[in-house]
C-alpha cells in the first residue's frame, strides 16, 4: 500500500467481507497503524477492518556445514538486551558449502500484532505506535528482536545478522 487511494480501497474491501493481504513499509507492526492513519484512513474504519499485522525481516542462516559454538562477550549480550545470559551462540567458520561466508540461506524474524477488542478500541482513541505497542505487549506481543534472539540462541542466525536487520 503506497498511497491513500490504495489504502482506502483496501479498507473498504475488508469492510465488505473480503480478505485483504497487502504489504506496507514500516519499521514494525504497530507503526503500520500510524502509517495507515497518516494516509488518511479514519481510525474507526481501521479498527473495524484490520485483524492483524505481521512485520518481518530476513536474516542470513548460519551454515550447518561449518557451525561452531562460542561464548558471547558482555558487549554482544548487552546489544541484544541479554545481560547475564550464560549459554553459547553459534557462527559459521566458512566452508565449501557456504563459499567461505559462514552463512547458507535465509530465515525470517517476525512479529505478529493481533488486534483484540482492546487494541481496536485504543486505535479509535490514539494512533500513537508507542501506546499501541505498550498495550500489545500486555497482550503477549513479541517483537522481531525477541523472535530473533530466540533464533540466535538456537544457532539459526548470528547476533550480527539480527542487529543489522532489526536494530533501528
Amino acid at each position: 500500500i503506497r498511497d491513500a487511494e490504495t489504502a482506502e480501497i483496501s479498507v473498504h474491501a475488508a469492510l465488505t467481507g473480503h480478505l485483504v493481504l497487502s504489504t506496507l513499509h514500516t519499521n514494525d507492526a504497530p507503526s503500520a497503524i500510524t502509517r495507515l492513519t497518516d494516509m488518511g484512513i479514519e481510525p474507526f474504519l481501521l479498527a473495524s477492518s484490520l485483524e492483524g499485522v505481521i512485520a518481518q525481516r530476513l536474516v542470513r542462516r548460519v551454515c550447518n556445514g561449518c557451525k561452531e559454538a562460542y561464548e558471547p562477550d558482555e558487549e554482544e549480550l548487552k546489544e541484544l538486551g541479554m545481560e547475564g545470559y550464560e549459554g553459547v551462540f553459534y557462527r559459521g567458520r566458512g566452508c565449501e558449502a557456504c563459499l567461505g561466508t559462514g552463512y547458507r540461506g535465509r530465515v525470517g524474524v517476525f512479529e505478529v500484532l493481533e488486534l483484540c477488542d482492546e487494541l481496536k478500541t485504543l486505535i479509535t482513541k490514539t494512533q500513537d505506535s508507542n501506546e499501541i505497542r505498550r498495550l500489545a505487549r500486555e497482550k503477549g506481543y513479541r517483537t522481531m528482536m525477541e523472535d530473533g534472539v530466540e533464533k540466535v540462541k538456537k544457532g539459526i542466525t548470528t547476533s550480527g545478522e539480527l542487529l543489522s536487520a532489526v536494530k533501528s
